[in-house]
């Protein structure tokens, strides 16, 4: 799956936008994160202006999917209808 497919599928399930955020940033708050490097695909968490890492992958499909993993769980703890 790409990062726009990706944001397609939370959206259809209306997950909150502040849960993530494309492109490298930090988002608004605490929430998953997905960005392009050159040695690929960097998921992590963004909390009080800090990235953490989560994980690191080689494919956009590999990152894409471990992200939606994340959101799933978050969706879980919180109550709200899951992905998966």
């Amino acid at each position: 799956m790409t990062v726009d497919e990706m944001v397609a599928l939370f959206r259809g399930h209306g997950v909150p936008d502040w849960y993530y955020v494309t492109g490298g940033g930090l988002g608004g708050g605490e929430c998953v994160g997905i960005e392009q490097r050159a040695d690929g695909w960097l998921v992590y968490y963004s909390e009080r202006g800090r990235k953490s890492p989560l994980g690191m992958f080689q494919t956009e499909d590999e990152a894409t999917g471990f992200m939606v993993q994340q959101i799933d769980h978050m969706l879980r703890q919180n109550g709200l209808r899951p992905l998966l």
